[in-house]
């Protein structure tokens, strides 16, 4: 059974996304064409554009918005910034928002190609663990509200203390054998 023309960006994509994360900008560019080749060739009553310039060919097709996007986003890699590429993903968004899938991978691209940062979402229980064992960023420290302990013990630091004479250690009591 073959599915309808409208699903080709969703196979497109399980090609492009994994060579984009990968850093395979080349396989992703030809997985592409070929993808999009057969896609013409086997449906005949589709609508393509081709669009060609003296850097680059691109076909367009009217009906598939997704896949535009794709051949869209696989040249603002090779030749834009991070505004093409948030000019690419505002003018697509009502589509994308069809593909939640994409999100991540689009996250990931977003960063490794235009440098646009992924906002990372803290974890309370992680940061505290990686603070106390020291392998995560150190929390903010937050000023304590006054009147809990905290905030008495962290005056009572600040205000000098009267230095106390070391207590005498008697000797331990000598065990007692019980037979």
């Amino acid at each position: 059974m073959q599915d309808e023309p409208h699903s080709a960006a969703l196979y497109a994509a399980r090609a492009i996304f994994p060579y984009l994360l990968t850093g395979n900008l080349r396989s992703a560019n030809k997985a592409y064409l070929i993808f999009t080749s057969r896609l013409s060739s086997s449906n005949k009553n589709l609508m393509v554009q081709e669009v060609s310039s003296s850097s680059s060919d691109m076909r367009v097709y009217p009906s598939l918005p997704l896949l535009n996007f794709l051949g869209l986003l696989l040249l603002g890699i090779q030749r834009g910034g991070s505004d093409l590429y948030k000019q690419l993903a505002k003018h697509y968004a009502p589509y994308l928002k069809e593909v939640t899938p994409w999100g991540d991978a689009l996250a990931q691209i977003g960063e490794m190609y235009f440098g646009i940062r992924i906002p990372r979402q803290g974890n309370p229980l992680f940061d505290m663990m990686g603070s106390m064992m020291g392998f995560g960023a150190p929390a903010k420290p937050a000023s304590p509200r006054p009147g809990t302990p905290k905030a008495q013990a962290k005056a009572s630091e600040t205000t000098p203390k009267k230095v106390e004479e070391p207590k005498k250690v008697e000797e331990a009591p000598p065990t007692m054998d019980l037979d």
